[in-house]
């Protein structure tokens, strides 16, 4: 291909060549003869250069027809492909089609049935609204009822309270009452007293003619003072039970005896003898006294008893409990 480009580029020069001799006759005779010479050597020049052109285009050629009957077998199964693709996308949107139509049919189906639910929805709860509507009349005519209901229970309360309020002010004064009672009932049942004989003399008492009180002077204790000291005589301040002890020393050669009486009446008694020494006895016993019961000691006649700083002889008593 080059070698052509170049020969008619020399062609082209040649052919200017002769014009431009033409144009000058005086230089054409000289320029012709070798012109002529250089011309036959390139035409055979240009002979060769074709021919080898010519078999490569053959070669070519050959190549090139062999590619389009390569393209066009290639072309026939891409158009054997085409139409079996088409035939298949003309199947597959023939069923996509018959299944859009069923899934339109279906939705319109659904569609519908949602509607009628929809519709049953609205009726249902205009039906609840309408009961609830009702039933809140209903409410607010009870609300009133139970107003005026609780008003009244309210005063009924309050009626109630204020005289629960006065009873239970009552109830608390007959309460203190009651408190201050049970105080000095409390106060008189810490009843307990013990004594000696002797208030710190060495003394026989007795013996004489009658039974004689003894009164013991040395008070060691009298919570109640139900104990007199001068007389010698326990009284009573309640009814109750009560223990009393009663202690008696004396010296040998007579009999130490008293007696413990309740309202001048022998309840119990100590007794002891020994010729030529000291005696002592002692005894208890509990007793239900009255108010104002009185109980006391008292030496037996022709009998006597001893006492000192050292309080051998005692007489003691104690509430033990209300009855």
């Amino acid at each position: 291909m080059n070698s052509i480009t170049l020969r008619g580029s020399e062609d082209r020069g040649d052919r200017e060549n002769e014009i431009q001799a033409a144009e000058n006759p005086t230089t054409e005779a000289t320029t012709t003869t070798s012109t002529q010479q250089s011309c036959q050597q390139d035409i055979h020049s240009v002979l060769r250069e074709m021919s080898a052109v010519l078999a490569e285009l053959k070669v070519e050629q050959r190549h090139t027809t062999t590619a389009v009957n390569n393209l066009e077998s290639r072309l026939r199964a891409s158009e054997s492909q085409v139409e079996e693709l088409k035939k298949k996308v003309e199947v597959e949107s023939h069923i996509n089609q018959e299944k859009l139509n069923d899934l339109k049919t279906s939705l319109n189906n659904e569609e519908i049935k949602n509607q009628e639910k929809l519709n049953d929805l609205k009726t249902s709860l205009n039906n609840e609204v309408e009961i609830l509507k009702k039933e809140n009349q209903a409410q607010a005519v009870n609300h009133s009822t139970l107003e005026v209901r609780f008003e009244t229970e309210v005063d009924e309360l309050k009626t109630k309270s204020d005289e629960s309020l006065k009873d239970l002010k009552n109830s608390l004064k007959i309460t203190e009452n009651n408190v201050e009672i049970l105080k000095k009932e409390n106060q008189e049942r810490k009843v307990v007293f013990s004594a000696s004989l002797s208030g710190g003399e060495a003394a026989n008492h007795g013996p004489y003619s009658i039974d004689v009180t003894l009164v013991y002077k040395h008070v060691f204790i009298n919570i109640g003072n139900a104990y007199n000291p001068v007389t010698g005589i326990f009284t009573a301040p309640a009814r109750g039970v009560y223990e009393f002890k009663i202690y008696a020393f004396g010296l040998g050669g007579r009999t130490v005896s008293v007696s413990l009486q309740k309202n001048g009446h022998h309840v119990t008694g100590a007794h002891a003898y020994q010729q030529p020494n000291e005696a002592n006895s002692s005894n208890g016993v509990s007793l239900l006294l009255e108010v104002g019961d009185v109980v006391c000691v008292k030496v037996r006649a022709n009998d006597w008893v001893y006492d000192s700083w050292f309080h051998h002889t005692t007489f003691s008593g104690q509430m033990l409990f209300p009855v």
